[in-house]
């Protein structure tokens, strides 16, 4: 699977689906809308959207879909959004701007929430279509976190926990990161089980990577910003030799070595993983219902 995009990434409703590997999709969720200040309480994104004088939708259908091998949809349209073949679970990720976080970073999720698909189909009303596509991205996840409270009844809030992460430092080897020279090229990342390879690619983007192939936030504290080219190969602990897909459409295969993450960041990129515990945010799902398709 693979990651395009220089710097820290401002993902978009409507782009393709670059994550399918990990059960993912690369979603339009601006980064700046999940980040909290603190605990913000969410019991009402109807009233959230009433205050920054938001249209909403006019009409919307929601039905669950029980078709798990058709393709995966989540767009904004020319006059609503449109949801096909995701779970609830994702469609918080992207309304809430934390597409790229874990599972763990969500509390009180139902197993349904995770494990069900739903078709969603939005629209506003024709007075209200102008408006609509004056909206910038952060404004229309406004309307949507407004659709899952009226549909979903969903009430959320953010927090900030103490939760196991680890910390990235450089080894006392020495970096072992090449500087690239392909500015201005966007970044290329590609992520698969065993390997992860990158070209001009920024320190937030390995960061990213190394959280979803270890489970666990981690956080940079190398100081080094980047664009650096690598690859990183491991044997996986559950030695799965299946082979992952770069965004240029050249399959890669994992190394097997036998090889741990852990000594292979150390060995291969001069860095080091440092077990730790540091605040994390999460949102809580404080209430959610099962929804009335129609």
């Amino acid at each position: 699977m693979a990651m395009t995009d220089y710097g820290r990434p401002k993902l978009n409703f409507g782009i393709n689906p670059l994550f399918v590997a990990a059960g993912m999709m690369a979603l339009g969720v601006p980064s700046s809308l999940g980040k909290a200040g603190g605990p913000q309480s969410q019991a009402s994104a109807q009233t959230a959207a009433a205050e920054t004088r938001l249209p909403v939708f006019a009409v919307a259908s929601v039905r669950q879909n029980e078709s798990p091998a058709s393709p995966f949809k989540l767009a904004f349209t020319s006059d609503g959004v449109t949801i096909e073949n995701v779970s609830l679970l994702s469609i918080i990720r992207a309304a809430y701007g934390m597409f790229n976080t874990l599972d763990d970073k969500f509390i009180g999720v139902p197993g349904w929430a995770n494990n069900e698909n739903f078709d969603i189909e939005a629209k506003v009303g024709d007075a209200d279509v102008a408006e609509f596509q004056k909206l910038n991205f952060d404004k229309r996840q406004l309307m949507v976190q407004a659709l899952l409270a009226d549909r979903f009844k969903l009430r959320a809030h953010h927090e900030t926990r103490e939760l196991p992460i680890y910390e990235l430092v450089i080894a006392k080897n020495g970096l072992k990161l090449q500087a690239s020279d392909a500015n201005p090229v966007p970044g290329d990342i590609t992520i698969g089980r065993g390997r992860i390879t990158g070209q001009n690619v920024v320190m937030y983007r390995l960061e990213t990577a190394l959280t979803h192939a270890l489970g666990r936030t981690i956080v940079d504290k190398t100081g080094l910003r980047g664009p650096y080219d690598f690859t990183l190969n491991w044997t996986p602990d559950d030695a799965d030799t299946s082979s992952s897909q770069s965004s240029n459409g050249a399959v890669q295969e994992p190394d097997a070595s036998g090889v741990s993450i852990f000594t292979a960041i150390q060995e291969q990129l001069g860095l080091k993983l440092v077990p730790a515990k540091g605040p994390v945010e999460v949102l809580v799902v404080d209430h959610v219902e099962y929804p009335s398709t129609n």
